[in-house]
C-alpha cells in the first residue's frame, strides 16, 4: 500500500499554527429553495395572481343625500300603440300595446310572466368600444297597477311603471359591483334598456325619448343622447345616482340632471324603420 508521507518539522518557531488549504464545492447548496421558487413561478404563470373580487351592494341615493329623504327609484316604460311616429300619445304605459291581452296580464300566463325588462350598464356609450359589465332585470310581476275590463268584469292589472326600493318591489333596485377599485377603476356607467317579449321571443329596444320628439328623419339621431342614461357610483357611500344624457329631456329645477327621483326614468319603445 502506497501512501504519501508528510514530515512536519518544528524548528523552534513560536508560531506552531499550520494552515492546510481544503477545497469545498457549493454547487448543490440551496437547490431545494430553487425548486420551491420555480414551482411558485410556474403556478403563478398558470393560474395568475389572486385578485379581490368582493362585491358591494349599491343602493339608490336619496335626492338630497340625507337619510330622511325617499330612496326609491322610479321607472316608466312606454310601448308604441299607434301608426304615426309624430304623435307622442301613441306611446303608452300599457303592456297591451305590446300585444298582451288583459287575460294574459291578469292571470300571469307564461308568455307574460316570463317577459322582463333588461337594463345593461356599459363602460362607454360608443358601441364600438363599450363593454357590458352590469345587467339589471325588472320582472313584469313587479310594478304598479291600473284598472282594466276583462270581458265584463272590472279588474286591476300590472302596468310597466315601477317604484323600486329597499322594501316592496326591490328586484332591479340594487347594483352589485366590485368593492375595491384596484382591478377595475370604473365609477360611471351608461344604461340602456330592452324589453324581452316572451310571447314573440325577441327583445324590444328602448329610447329615453319618443321618436315623435325628433325633427325630420325619425331614424337618424345621436345614439349617445337617445339610447342612454348615465349612472354614477359613489364607492364611499355605496350609493348610485342616475342622470339624463339628453339635453331635450324635461329637467326639474330642484332635481338638476338626476332622473328616477322626482321624475321617473322614462323609456320609449324604439320603432324600427
Amino acid at each position: 500500500m502506497n501512501v504519501n508521507k508528510v514530515t512536519i518539522r518544528n524548528n523552534g518557531f513560536v508560531d506552531n499554527q499550520l494552515t492546510i488549504p481544503v477545497q469545498f464545492t457549493w454547487d448543490d447548496l440551496g437547490q431545494d429553495q430553487s425548486i420551491e421558487a420555480f414551482e411558485t413561478e410556474i403556478i403563478t404563470e398558470v393560474i395568475g395572481v389572486g385578485r379581490d373580487f368582493e362585491v358591494s351592494r349599491f343602493a339608490h341615493s336619496p335626492l338630497t343625500g340625507t337619510t330622511s329623504e325617499p330612496t326609491d327609484i322610479k321607472y316608466e316604460f312606454y310601448f308604441w300603440s299607434g301608426s304615426s311616429l309624430d304623435v307622442e300619445s301613441n306611446w303608452i304605459t300599457d303592456y297591451r300595446a305590446e300585444g298582451f291581452s288583459t287575460q294574459e296580464i291578469y292571470y300571469y300566463t307564461n308568455n307574460f310572466s316570463n317577459s322582463f325588462f333588461k337594463l345593461d350598464l356599459y363602460d362607454n356609450f360608443d358601441e364600438k368600444r363599450q363593454k357590458n359589465y352590469i345587467t339589471l332585470i325588472i320582472p313584469t310581476q313587479q310594478g304598479l297597477k291600473m284598472n282594466a275590463i276583462m270581458q265584463t268584469t272590472d279588474v286591476t292589472i300590472k302596468k310597466p311603471s315601477f317604484v323600486l326600493d329597499y322594501v316592496g318591489d326591490k328586484e332591479g333596485f340594487f347594483i352589485y359591483w366590485l368593492k375595491k377599485r384596484n382591478f377595475l377603476d370604473i365609477d360611471t356607467f351608461y344604461m340602456t334598456a330592452k324589453f324581452y317579449d316572451a310571447e314573440r321571443g325577441f327583445f324590444v329596444k328602448m329610447m329615453n325619448m319618443p321618436q315623435s320628439s325628433l325633427s325630420g328623419n325619425k331614424y337618424v339621431f345621436d345614439n349617445s343622447q337617445y339610447f342612454y342614461y348615465k349612472v354614477h357610483l359613489d364607492y364611499e357611500k355605496q350609493e348610485y345616482q342616475v342622470f339624463n344624457m339628453n339635453p331635450n329631456q324635461t329637467i326639474y329645477l330642484n332635481d338638476g340632471q338626476r332622473a328616477g327621483t322626482l321624475q321617473p326614468i322614462k323609456w320609449y319603445e324604439y320603432v324600427n324603420p
